[in-house]
């Protein structure tokens, strides 16, 4: 039987600045979380406190707790491989967050001279993830990341909202006032989009051609990635889940270029690039030690340190297109685009998507925005692909247990509207 002590830490240091029309405050906060984690044949036994240092007495609790495991449940035996992450690695370098304000700072005051009402939120992070071993081997991990959300309200009489967002490692990017810029336009235009909104007729409802740019393709495909976690029970493996050839979809949690890079995952095992969807049709899921042996395949999905560990992408790749977005737009004689997101979700085999600001569009152009409750993609067969773009929209995502990001093209798809 696979057997396994460690202990881990987590430590957070945040600072924040918030920028409120012609008031501006800072705050910050530090936590720390320790525990003793047993494995034993794929299943956790953890015991953590916060703010506290008592190592040795958590790990007593924990072996009382691994115990109390149904060794029927935890069968993975110790001659199954996995390879275990041995090393430190520093992501992201320290920054200065007064300095990084300063144009933000100045950008929300020129907005709120022209008639909008601005917040901006600003915020550093530092994280160190830590890993040790019995046996010497430690997996310890330090990240520093930025990220920037922005707000914009727009109109007297008939108020509208629009949002957008930004998460990027520190020190990486050298164009952070650009990427500012681009943020507060892009919220003032969907706020602009929403006042100016006229409802749909009851001949624009139901299923229509829908073009996703921005957060709202990377969306989609957040939601499918959550019937590819290998613990539900019921696995897609097999199955085709988009309408088209060329799709496909791979976990890169190595990539340096994106903030949620994670070079060994929760439960200490080396990750490494995943293809998940080939052709349309699942290949593999996300795995824990657990789900990898039960489907034999590997681990190195797993997220959650001080709770049962879920299967989970990190860095979530898709591609396959060739369409420029234009294309996607000129060919669509009569349909919607929608730009960013509200929310997206799952529910009972749909996936609902409310859109941030939409547009009809007719004769392959365009035109004014429309006011669309939800976007609705039913799974109960595959996912009809019109079009597939090139090039990439990223989207962050902060899961109950997890943080990841999803680069999608645009893309064209038979969905249902609802007003």
């Amino acid at each position: 039987m696979l057997v396994r002590r460690d202990t881990v830490t987590t430590r957070e240091n945040v600072e924040e600045l918030l920028i409120s029309g012609d008031a501006v405050s800072f705050s910050s906060l530090r936590a720390e979380v320790v525990g003793c984690r047993k494995l034993v044949g794929g299943c956790w036994a953890v015991r953590s406190c916060q703010g506290c240092s008592e190592l040795p007495r958590l790990c007593e609790d924990v072996e009382a707790l691994a115990r109390t495991l149904n060794p029927t449940h935890c069968s993975v035996p110790g001659t199954f491989e996995v390879e275990f992450y041995s090393g430190r690695v520093s992501l992201g370098s320290s920054v200065d967050l007064n300095t990084l304000a300063r144009p933000l700072v100045e950008l929300c005051r020129e907005y709120s001279t022209s008639g909008y009402e601005v917040t901006a939120i600003l915020r550093a992070r530092r994280l160190l993830r830590e890993i040790r071993g019995e046996a010497s081997d430690e997996a310890v991990e330090e990240r520093e990341v930025v990220e920037v959300s922005v707000g914009v309200r727009y109109g007297a009489e008939r108020v509208s909202y629009g949002s957008s967002d930004y998460v990027f490692l520190a020190g990486v990017r050298r164009d952070v006032e650009k990427v500012m810029e681009n943020l507060l336009r892009l919220a003032r235009d969907r706020a602009r989009a929403r006042g100016r909104a006229r409802r749909l007729n009851i001949t624009e409802v139901g299923r229509a051609e829908v073009i996703l740019i921005r957060e709202a393709s990377p969306a989609l495909f957040h939601e499918v990635s959550h019937l590819l976690q290998g613990d539900l029970g019921t696995s897609l493996l097999g199955r085709r889940v988009f309408d088209h050839e060329k799709i496909y979809i791979y976990d890169s949690p190595g990539d340096v270029a994106r903030p949620s890079v994670r070079f060994f995952d929760d439960e200490g095992v080396v990750t490494r690039r995943r293809w998940l969807v080939e052709g349309g049709t699942v290949v593999d899921l996300h795995h824990t030690i657990r789900t990898a042996y039960a489907a034999r395949s590997s681990p190195g999905s797993a997220h959650g340190l001080f709770h049962k560990p879920r299967p989970f992408h990190t860095s979530l790749v898709v591609g396959g297109g060739d369409w420029r977005e234009e294309e996607l737009v000129e060919e669509t004689k009569r349909g919607f685009l929608v730009d960013g997101i509200a929310a997206a979700f799952l529910e009972e085999g749909v996936i609902r998507i409310v859109p941030q600001a939409a547009y009809r569009v007719e004769g392959g152009e365009v035109k004014e925005p429309v006011v669309i409750r939800a976007i609705k993609v039913p799974l109960a067969r595959p996912i009809r692909v019109l079009g597939l773009g090139r090039g990439e929209y990223v989207r962050f995502s902060y899961e109950d247990f997890a943080f990841t990001t999803e680069a999608a093209p645009p893309l064209k798809i038979e969905a249902y509207v609802e007003a």
